[in-house]
């Protein structure tokens, strides 16, 4: 196989639709892999199958399906966030929704899952990671972890533990800038690295990087570009001025990921992000990943800028062909696995076994009533010290904080100062590229002039309580899907006793 195919096959690149782009892209770039973003289930499985009939060799067709496949297709079921599996207390439920997941992805020809997170979230102030992660306890989190990948990989999807070595204790989010995990090896090795063994003890087909500066791994000084785009909107002063290389590009940090026994796929976060695109251009970026080790560039912000450059960097003598060939490797052995599990009937016929269409309820399509009943197990009542809770007064005021639409949800009615009771639904999530995750101002006003009579109900992250003072009682419903919408206005109201238990100390 010619040098220029087998570069290509080490690059996966964005979808929405088939659009002549990414036709392109697989066909002529010989592109080894597409990652889809928001769209819809209809969409994707004809645009998959085009495409994998237009590629040389079998795609590997990868999504962000942390949250089940509803996370990135908007007419299918959206689980709820890990976080909220361990609040269940119940490891069996993280298989089962990773199974799902998996049987819904194959239905529309994703093979390869970029799930589960691995970060422990250690740090409260995590603006990216926070609720996607199974909690703070290490140990915790690699059983579920665990749980996660064998669901995935047993229904024949390619699971991928991400963000190695760890993006859990750090409170800048990678979309936006290059965040810095000063730790030292012993901290590493008891926090962090946890989940990733107990991902590759269960045999996870993938791995991938963090744009995050380890100092300890490697201490080499990061540059700083002059000028770059940056789809996130990173403002200038954002910048990390003395970072050191991102995992991503450093063979120390890789080298780490081997050593502990991992001889699958590595492949990096998106190119495209803050974290790596202030400081490397598209293309020396695709070279120094690839002389890193890895094998897999994914959503570089010029793929044909990167592949001439790595494609040069091999004729010039600077990455050697070998490195090429090995990581060539990895992706037909990884596509190969995934097309002898499809041959061998583990890929479904048919439609998502979780896609709805309009509102559904507990009598809805088979995936929404496992989600509902994950999510119902996992509302958790963290303190109600005036006995608020079931909702019974006659008279309630409601304000619900977002900046994203909330269907399943009751609208902003009654008098805060004049109602027995004010019920704040509070969806403040993590959210890539947001930076941050607060509380509005109103909102927290209405909480320190009301806090005897306030329930404050977090479709989002658990952390906010921080800011709501001594307000009288909380829940926490862990993220803004339908399933933890209906199920959070239900426990509200007493129709279940809420059981959850909190993975993280707040």
């Amino acid at each position: 196989m010619d040098l220029a195919r087998k570069v290509g096959r080490l690059f996966s690149v964005p979808a929405r639709a088939l659009t002549d782009d990414v036709v392109r892209h697989v066909r002529d770039n010989h592109a080894g892999g597409v990652i889809w973003f928001q769209s819809t289930t209809d969409v994707a499985a004809a645009a998959n199958a085009h495409l994998q009939s237009l590629a040389s060799e079998p795609l590997l067709i990868s999504a962000d399906l942390e949250s089940g496949i509803g996370m990135r297709f908007t007419d299918a079921t959206w689980w709820p966030p890990a976080m909220a599996l361990p609040a269940t207390g119940d490891v069996a439920l993280a298989e089962e929704q990773a199974r799902v997941t998996a049987r819904d992805a194959l239905a529309i020809g994703i093979n390869h899952v970029l799930a589960p997170v691995c970060d422990v979230n250690v740090d409260p102030k995590n603006p990216v990671i926070n609720t996607r992660s199974f909690g703070e306890d290490p140990h915790t989190v690699a059983r579920f972890v665990e749980a996660y990948v064998r669901g995935l990989q047993d229904e024949g999807c390619l699971a991928t533990a991400k963000h190695f070595p760890g993006h859990g204790a750090t409170h800048v989010d990678s979309h936006r800038a290059l965040p810095i995990l000063d730790v030292t090896r012993e901290r590493l090795d008891a926090v962090e690295l946890v989940p990733f063994r107990a991902a590759i003890a269960a045999g996870v087909a993938s791995v991938m990087m963090g744009h995050l500066a380890v100092p300890l791994l490697d201490a080499t000084p990061v540059p700083v570009r002059a000028a770059f785009e940056n789809v996130w909107g990173t403002l200038h002063d954002e910048v990390t001025q003395q970072g050191t290389m991102p995992a991503t590009l450093s063979a120390p940090a890789i080298a780490l990921l081997r050593g502990l026994g991992f001889d699958g796929l590595v492949m990096t976060d998106a190119m495209d992000m803050g974290g790596l695109a202030a400081h490397f251009d598209p293309g020396e970026a695709a070279v120094r990943a690839i002389e890193a080790g890895e094998d897999q560039v994914l959503y570089s912000p010029d793929t044909d800028v990167a592949i001439a450059a790595v494609i040069a960097a091999v004729r010039s003598g600077r990455i050697a062909q070998s490195r090429i060939d090995e990581s060539y490797e990895r992706v037909r052995s990884a596509s190969e696995r995934n097309a002898a599990k499809r041959s061998a009937g583990f890929q479904p016929a048919g439609p998502p076994a979780s896609s709805r269409s309009g509102r559904q309820d507990a009598s809805g399509p088979a995936g929404w009533k496992p989600a509902l009943r994950i999510a119902r197990r996992s509302i958790t009542l963290v303190r109600d010290t005036r006995g608020l809770l079931p909702l019974r007064a006659k008279s309630v005021a409601i304000r619900t904080f977002t900046d994203e639409p909330l269907v399943e949800l009751p609208p902003d009615t009654g008098n805060p100062d004049t109602a027995d009771v004010l019920l704040l639904l509070l969806a403040s999530r993590p959210k890539s590229g947001a930076g941050h995750i607060t509380v509005p101002e109103e909102a927290r006003r209405l909480a320190e002039k009301h806090p005897n009579k306030t329930i404050a109900v977090s479709l989002g992250s658990p952390y906010i309580l921080r800011e709501l003072g001594d307000v009288s009682t909380f829940v926490c419903a862990w993220g803004i899907q339908p399933v933890l919408q209906l199920a959070a206005m239900a426990a509200v109201r007493g129709e279940f006793e809420m059981t959850g238990g909190l993975p993280v100390t707040l």
